[in-house]
């Protein structure tokens, strides 16, 4: 496996920053993170495989602080295994503490922001491509495991000592099949790809049965929130109405505030509105994109109001965020 330290490169490089094995090669340190894709990360680690779409490796976060990385996406899904410290880190505006033997899963497109992270956190980490999955063994029940996974409740559970040996032994044979770089190993890629739909299955299995989730589903209310944070998150663009989405959910919208003020301590529209700042900043850390295209993105009626509503919510316009950043 790979083992990346931060403090052993020179200090013109430590531009880099940690997001629990997913390296983000920043242009300067006042440059906030865009999105992040398997070919950026390939070409900045030092990872020697034939195999495109899967990597596996280790990360030690010695010393590191990624409080200053803005909330951003990635292209690909990615499975991490904490084996020691924490971390925390805001997924979907659900905030997490990340600690020794959390399993964490982050689909495409999840936006995460991470916080402080213990000098000792490390993990190991699964990063995989939406093709590799579809073209992996046994495809449709790979696929059919990972969408189990993708609809939890939480992406975070707490495994125990056998499950995390049990875990730590299948990614450590992963990556000793990554490194052999045998041109005509026979059934190489077949091999990986079945060791590769194994591990989803495992992790299927544990959330299904014996795996304790981060989150304990037990109230409707609970539940109600869950399914609410999901709808925000695929339609929060076109829709800001509280009530809309408590018809939706075939509730009230008293029903629906009193459930996010219970479990998040933010009222229904506050997370709405959150999540559209999570996205305008997203838009914003990207070169070259107009607030007037971010503003039409995110339909609003025009530059004004979205400059309005993200100074209200930030304490700064789009332009001075941007410059600050």
């Amino acid at each position: 496996m790979i083992n990346y330290c931060y403090l052993c490169q020179p200090a013109a490089n430590r531009k880099n920053a940690w997001d629990l094995g997913i390296l983000v090669i920043m242009k300067n340190k006042k440059k906030r993170i865009e999105e992040l894709t398997l070919d950026f990360l390939k070409s900045r680690l030092d990872i020697n495989t034939k195999f495109r779409g899967l990597y596996v490796f280790d990360t030690d976060s010695q010393e590191m602080d990624t409080s200053f990385i803005s909330p951003y996406r990635a292209d690909h899904n990615s499975i991490h295994l904490i084996t020691d410290g924490e971390v925390n880190v805001k997924i979907n505006l659900l905030d997490y503490t990340l600690r020794k033997n959390d399993l964490v899963l982050f689909t495409t497109n999840t936006i995460r922001h991470f916080g402080t992270v213990t000098p000792d956190c490390k993990a190991t980490n699964l990063l995989f491509s939406n093709d590799y999955l579809l073209n992996s063994a046994i495809p449709s029940k790979t696929a059919e495991a990972y969408d189990y996974l993708t609809g939890i409740i939480s992406p975070v559970s707490r495994l125990s000592e056998d499950q995390v040996d049990l875990f730590k032994a299948q990614l450590s044979v992963l990556a000793l099949k990554m490194k052999d770089t045998r041109a005509n190993r026979f059934y190489a890629e077949d091999i990986l790809r079945h060791l590769f739909s194994a591990l989803i299955f495992e992790v299927g299995a544990l959330y299904q049965s014996e795996v304790q989730p981060y989150v304990v589903p037990g109230s409707r209310k609970e539940y109600v929130v869950h399914q609410f944070l999901k709808l925000v998150m695929k339609k929060f663009k076109e829709e800001r109405s509280v009530q809309a989405y408590a018809d939706m959910l075939n509730i009230t919208p008293k029903y629906l505030t009193t459930a996010t003020r219970g479990l998040t301590g933010k009222t229904a529209g506050e997370l709405i509105d959150e999540m559209l700042i999570v996205e305008a900043k997203v838009l914003l850390n990207e070169s070259g994109l107009p607030i007037a295209h971010i503003a039409e993105s995110l339909n609003f009626s025009d530059q004004f109001v979205f400059s309005k509503f993200f100074k209200k919510h930030c304490g700064q316009n789009p332009s001075s965020y941007r410059r600050n950043a």
